[in-house]
C-alpha cells in the first residue's frame, strides 16, 4: 500500500473536528500527522481536503487547510513510526489520547491549547456581554469589541458557563466562570492544558495597528478594549494580553518590531518584574516601549488601583487630576 493510502486510513482514524469542541486543534493534529508520515505538502493537502469534507463541521476553506499544513510543517518533521508503517495499516500508531492535545515540539516549543473540555457559543447572547460587563465593571461596548477583535468568546467549560481569552493562534486560552466563581478554592482562571502561557494573546491581530497596550491577564485585557472604545482609540490601538510567564515568546517579538507599545503592569513586585523583563525584550525587538503608573490612583471606594481593570473604577476627582489618564494609549 502506497505511504499516501496509509496515511489516509490513519486520519480518518482522528477524532471529528467540530466548531466550538476543538475543531482546530484536531485538524492541526490530522495535518501534523501527515506531515509526520513523510508526506510532502503537495501530497498532503488532497488528504486533508478529503478528510475535511468526512470530519469538520463546518468545513474549512482550502486556503485555512494551506494554513494549518504551513503551521504544521512548522513544528513537526517525518517520524520513523508512521513512515516504517506503510503497506501495513493495522501497525499505525495510535491516535493522540488526548484529542484536541497538540504536544509541542521540544525544539520550536509550538503548543495549542486543549478545548476538549469546552464548548463555544457560535453566537453570543446580549445578556452574556451584559453579565461579563457587569462583573467586571466595564462598559458593554469595551466587552464587544474584545469579541469583534477575535481575543473573547463564551460558552462552556466543565459544564460552567465561562468566557474565554485566546486569539486565532489558540497557542493559550483562558477560561473564567461568567458567575464571577473560582474554579478551586484558589484558582480564579483556568489556562487550558497545552496552553503556552508566555505567548501574547492578540499580537497577530495587532498587525494593521501601530499602537499596542500590553497588559498582565484577561481582566486588563477586557479593560484595555473598554478604555479604547471610551476614548476613540479603536481605529488605531490594540491590546495584547500575556496569560502567564516570566518573558514574552520569542517567537512573537518580532510582531512587536516598529509599534508604539505601553505596558500596563500590575502595582506589585511580580508586575514591576515582569515590565523591566518585558520593556527589555520589546526595545530589543525594535518597538519603542513605555509603560504606565498606577500608583497614587484611588478608586471611588477609595482603594488603591492596582491594575487596568481597576481603573475603571477610577474615582471623578483623580480622573480630572491625572492628565495622564486622559489618554492612555501610546
Amino acid at each position: 500500500m502506497a505511504l499516501t493510502d496509509n496515511a489516509r486510513a490513519y486520519i480518518a482514524t482522528l477524532p471529528p473536528a467540530i466548531a466550538g469542541q476543538g475543531g482546530h486543534a484536531a485538524t492541526f493534529a490530522a495535518a501534523c500527522r501527515l506531515v509526520e508520515f513523510g508526506l510532502s505538502a503537495a501530497e498532503s493537502l488532497p488528504l486533508l481536503l478529503e478528510w475535511n469534507q468526512t470530519h469538520c463541521k463546518p468545513l474549512w476553506t482550502e486556503g485555512e487547510l494551506r494554513h494549518k499544513l504551513t503551521d504544521a510543517f512548522q513544528v513537526t518533521s517525518p517520524k520513523e513510526q508512521f513512515s516504517r508503517c506503510e503497506g501495513h495499516p493495522n501497525q499505525a500508531p495510535s491516535p493522540l489520547k488526548k484529542p484536541g492535545v497538540i504536544i509541542a515540539d521540544t525544539q520550536t516549543k509550538r503548543a495549542t491549547a486543549d478545548f476538549s473540555a469546552s464548548f463555544f457559543d457560535e453566537m453570543p447572547k446580549d445578556s452574556q456581554f451584559s453579565a461579563l460587563a457587569l462583573l467586571r465593571g466595564l462598559s458593554t461596548e469595551g466587552i464587544r469589541l474584545a469579541h469583534k477583535r477575535g481575543l473573547l468568546r463564551f460558552g462552556q467549560h466543565y459544564r460552567h458557563p465561562a468566557w474565554f481569552i485566546l486569539d486565532g493562534s489558540r497557542r493559550v486560552a483562558q477560561a473564567r466562570r461568567l458567575d464571577g466563581h473560582t474554579w478551586t478554592a484558589t484558582a480564579k482562571a483556568w489556562t487550558l492544558r497545552g496552553s503556552q502561557a508566555s505567548w501574547p494573546v492578540g499580537i497577530e491581530e495587532a498587525a494593521p495597528f501601530p499602537a499596542v497596550a500590553l497588559c498582565e491577564g484577561g481582566p486588563d485585557l477586557l479593560a484595555a478594549h473598554h478604555f479604547m472604545w471610551a476614548q476613540d482609540r479603536a481605529q488605531d490601538c490594540a491590546a495584547v494580553a500575556i496569560l502567564g510567564g516570566a518573558k514574552i515568546h520569542p517567537a512573537a517579538l518580532a510582531s512587536f518590531a516598529g509599534k508604539r507599545v505601553r505596558i500596563f503592569r500590575h502595582l506589585d513586585a511580580a508586575g514591576e518584574d515582569a515590565m523591566h523583563r518585558w520593556a527589555k525584550q520589546l526595545a530589543d525587538a525594535g518597538a519603542d516601549v513605555d509603560a504606565f503608573n498606577f500608583a497614587g490612583l484611588r478608586t471611588t471606594d477609595g482603594s488603591p488601583v492596582k491594575d487596568l481593570n481597576d481603573l475603571a473604577r477610577i474615582g471623578a476627582d483623580d480622573f480630572e487630576t491625572h492628565r495622564c489618564l486622559w489618554n492612555l494609549f501610546p
